[in-house]
């Protein structure tokens, strides 16, 4: 089966600025996370929800939406892969 898990959240995606809800981030891969968070853009409370997201693709998920209720459905939100 191609699973994809959504978490739904209050922001329309991972944000590059926490207090812009348009700077929804549209693609963040294992290779671009960690500089993600190298770069401080990752931080605090989103860290282990991406880190869960990792968790779930390498145990078979084929990727993690994360977006918010007013998005559900939609291609709108952070592609986690």
């Amino acid at each position: 089966y191609d699973v994809t898990l959504t978490y739904c959240f209050e922001k329309a995606g991972v944000l590059t600025n926490p207090d812009d809800d348009s700077s929804v981030i549209p693609h963040i891969t294992s290779g671009t996370y960690p500089q993600l968070k190298a770069d401080g853009i990752v931080s605090g409370g989103m860290i282990p929800k991406l880190d869960n997201s990792f968790a779930a693709i390498a145990g078979g998920v084929s990727g993690v939406m994360i977006t918010n209720t007013e998005s559900l459905g939609t291609d709108s939100g952070t592609l986690i892969r």
